[in-house]
């Protein structure tokens, strides 16, 4: 390696010239170098390896191995016995491993950090034929690259130059194989090949035009295909620049005729290591819609089970099946672990499916909440107890939940913080409950349905009142590639708030008792939709999502009023939210992601009410930051600390953008700009409140910050986010910036 003047070794700056900023891109991603990754323009990462390195010292270790195996080596010589010696044997090598991992992979600040790379010949030579082989897959086969090093006082600058020199493309295409049912195949899906003629030669096309034949001939009968039977022979041209391609599909054994593979068996087992080991009751085996079950019990639904596997005995093996049915026993949610297994036994294809059985009851616990400015009073932290019960009524799911959650309400100016006391039931199906027939119901497999019923009891008590609240809903799930479809025909809601006997607050200062019932539905579209599970927390590129819900047209086409008291509250209005959210991977460890969200709410009648938890709060996490929630809007109106009033609207825009990069270990950071606010659309609505079109976006609150976010495997996400007014809706002055420490779990979007 060579060093400067100075002794120390240089970093080097890597310039590329030649090329467009496509090229130059993917060229600077292959490179061998890469800069250290910064946050805010710090290089954190290379000052931890910096700081380990100072305290590295591999002679030491290197001491501290000898001195434990002469240790160990006196110890084990004055062993009692043979079983004392194995012991102090395991010992000696546990701790000599741990000293041979330090010396080799450094301390824990080392590898935690990120090792700066300096300037060596070799890794130029190397970059050199690596930049080669990118162009080559890009189509430039007739590409050049040469480098120039300067050698600086504080740096090594290179220099690479391009010529790209002439484009190759594709002249023409031909199929070359023995069997002419695969040649025909091939050719009636021609239209879906990703090599064409007049194309660029890019080589990740061919490596997926590969995979492509081989899923086909895979989904129609050919088990044994691989990517060792099918490959490509290009013919190259220099004087034109062109290229003839040969696509060659090998068969097995050439000399043998091929034969599409049929399932012989279908084999579902259901039982358990634990199951196995048992010698007290036998496993059964139980054969259902032709396929055979190994099962340690009567009490399995077969058919069920059985309706989403849509392979059956006599099919042509199809692998797109196969992994359908692993995501159909997926989702159910009733299996711990499963594996398909086709194999050849004899002279048929046996098609095993391992799904261990969950436990049929778990106990699940969640602790959350939120707080703000790390103020005890306003935290509102929240405790669930969730027992699962599974293969209910089939493959149905029981979940019971009873939680206890603090919230703060605000009534004729005065806060209170609520006690809620929880009890949720709750039943998933992975069908359609519909009273359909079962023919119907397996054509309606492919569209992953699922019925979701639900009920509701909460109790809310305070120093001032309480309230008796209980809910319940039915929902239709239902998805396909890209689209997640959720319809609600039917919700209803009726609340009981009651004031205490010692209160000072007047029955007419609280909400009345209401009923309402409700539908809706839900169309959420996915550029990426995950193959196993739709979960928000997973890696998506764009999300839409449009919101319809009625609400109070049950009982209007009811007699309901007459069954009801006369001071119950009914409700009649129609609701719209459209949102839409983006991220964009600018690194490996960065990533941007904006939302924009537009609702709105609206009674039909000037006269007909709308319930106060459909109306819209600008504030707080996963809106604008930096006020709490109701502290502005609607419009120009802002409600003062000591002025505990909050107003709600009709309308809300609201938008975010934040950029997110990982830290250290677990450790993110991210930086973030809210603007939103919500507004009143009636006609005798306050003139502050009102939507203004031609100056709507005067009225944004807007604010910014930073955060802090401990992102465990995705599954516990802890977020801490500082966030400080930049505009105030009523576009006065802010006197001095007062930030808001918001703590939640999980992203704010």
């Amino acid at each position: 390696m060579l060093h400067a003047a100075i002794g120390k070794p240089l970093p080097i700056k890597e310039v590329i010239v030649g090329v467009n900023h496509i090229h130059k891109k993917g060229l600077q991603k292959h490179s061998i170098y890469h800069p250290a990754t910064t946050f805010l323009g710090m290089p954190i990462r290379k000052w931890l390896y910096q700081w380990g390195d100072h305290y590295f010292n591999l002679e030491k270790i290197k001491n501290q191995s000898a001195s434990i195996e002469a240790t160990y080596a006196y110890r084990i010589s004055k062993a009692a016995n043979e079983k004392e010696k194995k012991k102090l044997i395991a010992k000696r090598d546990k701790a000599i491993k741990r000293k041979q991992e330090l010396a080799a992979k450094g301390n824990h600040l080392m590898r935690m950090g990120e090792k700066p790379l300096y300037y060596d010949p070799t890794y130029v030579h190397h970059n050199e034929k690596i930049f080669l082989n990118y162009l080559h897959s890009k189509g430039y086969l007739d590409a050049e690259v040469t480098s120039k090093t300067d050698l600086q006082k504080s740096s090594a600058r290179v220099t690479y130059y391009i010529n790209l020199k002439k484009l190759y493309k594709i002249a023409s295409i031909r199929l070359q194989t023995t069997d002419q049912a695969i040649g025909t195949l091939l050719g009636n899906y021609n239209s879906e090949s990703l090599i064409k003629i007049g194309d660029s030669y890019t080589y990740e096309n061919f490596v997926n035009e590969q995979e492509r034949i081989i899923n086909l001939l895979s989904d129609n009968g050919y088990f044994e295909f691989n990517e060792q039977y099918v490959h490509f022979i290009a013919d190259r041209s220099d004087g034109d620049h062109t290229i003839a391609v040969t696509t060659v599909v090998d068969l097995p054994n050439p000399k043998m005729a091929y034969h599409k593979t049929k399932i012989g068996r279908i084999v579902v087992d259901l039982t358990t290591q634990k199951d196995h080991a048992s010698c007290i009751t036998p496993l059964l085996t139980k054969v259902c819609q032709g396929l055979y079950f190994l099962v340690p019990s009567d009490g399995y639904p077969l058919d069920d089970i059985a309706a989403k596997i849509p392979l059956r005995p006599g099919d042509l093996y199809n692998k797109s099946k196969i992994l359908e049915t692993y995501e159909r026993l997926h989702r159910i949610a009733t299996f711990g672990s499963i594996a398909i297994l086709p194999k050849i036994e004899g002279d048929q294809l046996v098609i095993y499916i391992h799904a261990k059985p969950d436990e049929r009851v778990r106990i699940q616990t969640e602790i959350g909440g939120e707080c703000v400015n790390f103020n005890l009073n306003k935290l509102r932290p929240a405790i669930k107890l969730n027992p699962i019960i599974r293969r209910v009524r089939g493959l149905g799911i029981l979940q019971i939940e009873a939680s206890v959650a603090r919230r703060e309400e605000f009534v004729i100016q005065k806060s209170y913080q609520n006690t809620t006391y929880g009890l949720r039931g709750k039943f998933t199906t992975p069908c359609f409950m519909l009273f359909l027939s079962k023919k119907t119901n397996l054509m309606l497999e492919k569209l992953n349905p699922s019925t979701t019923m639900t009920i509701d009891y909460s109790f809310t008590k305070n120093r001032g009142y309480s309230s008796k609240k209980i809910d319940s809903g039915l929902n239709y799930n239902w998805y396909s590639k890209h689209v997640l479809y959720e319809c609600a025909p039917f919700k209803v809601t009726f609340d009981y708030p009651q004031v205490l006997d010692d209160s000072k607050i007047n029955q007419s200062h609280i909400k009345l008792p209401s009923f309402l019932t409700s539908m809706g539905c839900i169309l959420t579209i996915r550029s990426a939709m995950p193959a196993l599970y739709f979960n928000p927390l997973v890696s998506y590129r764009w999300m839409i999502l449009i919101d319809i819900e009625h609400g109070g047209l049950y009982e209007h086409l009811f007699p309901v009023k007459k069954i009801l008291h006369k001071e119950i509250q009914l409700y009649k209005y129609f609701k719209i939210e459209m949102g839409y959210q983006h991220a964009f991977d600018i690194t490996a460890y960065t990533r941007l992601v904006y939302q924009a969200k537009l609702g709105a709410v609206k009674g039909y009648k000037a006269t007909d009410k709308i319930p106060l938890d459909k109306q819209y709060t600008i504030g707080g996490y996963g809106s604008v930051r930096a006020w709490e929630r109701g502290m502005i809007g609607p419009g120009l109106y802002e409600s003062e600390e000591d002025n505990k009033e909050r107003q709600k609207g009709n309308l809300l825009l609201l938008g975010n953008i934040e950029l997110r990069r990982k830290l250290i270990g677990y450790l993110e950071g991210a930086l973030f700009l809210d603007m939103g606010n919500t507004w009143k659309l009636g006609k005798d609505a306050p003139l502050k409140m009102k939507f203004k079109f031609h100056k709507f976006y005067k009225a944004f609150a807007v604010g910014g910050g930073f955060g802090l976010r401990l992102n465990l495997y995705n599954i516990f996400i802890l977020c801490g986010d500082l966030a400080f007014p930049l505009h105030r809706p009523s576009g006065s002055k802010l006197q001095k910036l007062k930030p808001i420490f918001n703590l939640n779990i999980g992203y704010p979007f």
